[in-house]
């Protein structure tokens, strides 16, 4: 059986191991982007995509490079130039391929500074309610959370 020592021990390895190979493979990837930029650049396997391919290859595999047409917009603010442009190429079929949505995002930049902020404003129990209110839910109806282990956070044992 492990014990927890070993588990923290073996996690605390793993995740610095993880950490130092994402900076490394961020370096790889920057240089293999350079390469497909520079290189022979090839059409797509998908005749129906726009873009193109870089072919790198490697001692036992190729690892396609796929630069993309120009990305379109996901969304855009209503009233934006972005939205100006395409309503006049589009008009009255704009809501065809996009759909106006009006969302509420929080402002305070945490959870934490969220229940300060409302506590402030609304007083304790005005708060509480609305944070009952705005709790994110599963499809059960049950409060999420999270479990967070913070790696990044160890420190040495006295």
């Amino acid at each position: 059986m492990t014990t927890l020592t070993t588990l923290v021990d073996r996690g605390l390895q793993l995740h610095r191991r993880i950490e130092a190979d994402k900076l490394a493979l961020r370096d790889i990837t920057a240089q293999l982007e350079a390469a497909a930029l520079a290189g022979d650049q090839h059409p797509l396997a998908d005749p129906d995509r726009e873009g193109r391919q870089y072919l790198a290859t490697g001692t036992a595999e190729t690892v396609p490079i796929i630069l993309t047409a120009d990305l379109l917009a996901q969304t855009f603010a209503d009233g934006s130039m972005t939205h100006l442009r395409a309503e006049a190429v589009a008009a009255a079929d704009l809501p065809r391929l996009y759909r106006p949505v009006t969302t509420w995002k929080m402002l305070p930049k945490s959870g934490k500074a969220f229940r300060s902020e409302a506590a402030e404003l609304l007083g304790p129990a005005k708060a509480a309610e609305l944070i009952t209110a705005v709790t994110a839910r599963d499809k059960d109806g049950i409060p999420k959370s999270q479990i967070r282990i913070e790696w990044d956070r160890a420190t040495p044992n006295t």
